[in-house]
């Protein structure tokens, strides 16, 4: 397959692969977004002269049909299509002629795939939003169903006060609300348009990025090409950085689900369906998929440090190296958005043990409430907290 940039040489086939291989599997997801940020270029390309009428008719049907295509999953990424970009470009060229040549004038790979990159992170996040809202309200109806019923509050993993699974529960419900902004924030610095800014210093040719952006949907177009080359690490990490917290939330409820479910505590039963074996002893029934749901906000963590780094000490203007940021950003998405489903599941299937939580409700909770009844009577709190404390404390 012809490379967009091919002249008079050949690229070593090792040198290939080891620049390619990868990040066609990556580019199979963006074809769509591509497509899609073609058709908008080339709307503008016509409304400026540069396409014809019946050249700009062509390229929206040959674009057209590769988006049946990979939704039939018959585009396919294979080895020497080098990227999506030149898979894009070579389909039209074969099937619908010069017309397909004219698709990448004033036009990058640079900016097509901050473009589709921006596309593709937006439908996300808005996936990953409805996500967290469904968790939200899986919580909210265990709030609801279980709310009044009491259990201990900790502090240094020892009891420490009186608490209820309502207060529990809406602690993850105002987290998660927080969180739901966070991303709003992250979303918000992402809805801007860099179709147009080409490798980063603009065309000559007098573009109307505006109509371009409001085609694709952009809330505004980020104006500066330099930065549009610069922003890709900047804003993945600000996504991922967002991220994290609702991964936090989620490591948090999930390390309190562990804990309470134990033998030990019993506080809670979980739908034996979400749980499973071991391979030697037979006895057991593992919260497992709690602890993956813990383990993911460091593994996104991490992809969080990659592109940071992968951003550094790079000079003013495109470095091939960013390339390596796609996969941790793109992962990061997904494991997110899955972890929000399974999180909603585990909500779902958890029950409280009434009883062993009457039972856990021992006096000691209870010793700031007395203490604060001696100071309503007149006593100052000080005396109070030794009188009370005398009570709990040994020797």
């Amino acid at each position: 397959m012809k490379k967009l940039w091919q002249k008079n040489w050949k690229l070593d086939k090792v040198i290939e692969a080891f620049e390619t291989k990868g990040d066609l599997l990556l580019d199979q997801k963006l074809v769509a977004y591509d497509v899609q940020g073609s058709i908008a270029h080339a709307k503008m390309l016509y409304k400026i002269g540069i396409l014809t009428e019946k050249e700009f008719d062509g390229l929206h049907v040959g674009l057209q049909d590769i988006l049946k295509l990979h939704k039939a999953g018959k585009f396919v990424l294979k080895t020497g299509d080098e990227d999506m970009h030149t898979k894009i470009e070579n389909y039209l060229t074969k099937n619908y002629g010069d017309v397909g040549k004219k698709i990448h004038t004033a036009r990058s790979r640079n900016d097509q795939v901050l473009t589709a990159l921006r596309l593709y992170s937006k439908a996300e996040i808005t996936k990953i939003q409805k996500e967290i809202q469904s968790l939200i309200e899986a919580f909210k109806t265990m709030q609801s169903k279980y709310g009044s019923i009491p259990m201990p509050g900790y502090t240094h993993m020892q009891k420490a006060m009186p608490s209820t699974i309502g207060l529990w529960v809406g602690s993850y419900i105002d987290s998660l609300s927080d969180d739901k902004e966070m991303i709003n924030a992250a979303y918000e610095l992402i809805d801007q348009s860099p179709l147009g800014s080409a490798a980063g210093y603009g065309v000559s040719i007098p573009l109307d990025r505006k109509f371009t952006a409001e085609i694709l949907g952009f809330k505004n177009v980020q104006e500066n090409p330099l930065y549009c080359q610069h922003s890709r690490g900047k804003f993945d990490a600000a996504v991922l950085a967002s991220l994290t917290q609702t991964l936090l939330t989620i490591n948090k409820f999930a390390s309190d689900a562990l804990l309470f479910t134990t033998g030990e505590f019993d506080f809670f039963h979980v739908a034996q369906e979400i749980t499973t074996g071991s391979s030697i002893m037979p006895q057991k029934r593992n919260l497992d998929v709690a602890e993956l749901l813990r383990s993911k906000v460091h593994i996104v963590l991490g992809n969080y440090t990659q592109i940071v780094s992968l951003n550094s000490n790079l000079i003013s203007g495109y470095n091939r190296d960013i390339q390596d940021s796609k996969k941790p950003f793109m992962e990061s998405l997904d494991i997110t958005l899955q972890s929000l489903k399974v999180a909603t599941i585990l909500v779902d299937s958890i029950t409280p043990n009434k009883k062993k939580l009457k039972v856990s409700m021992t006096n000691d909770l209870f010793a700031t409430e007395q203490v604060l009844k001696l100071v309503l009577l007149g006593d100052n709190f000080r005396d109070s907290y030794q009188k009370i404390g005398k009570k709990y404390t040994k020797g």
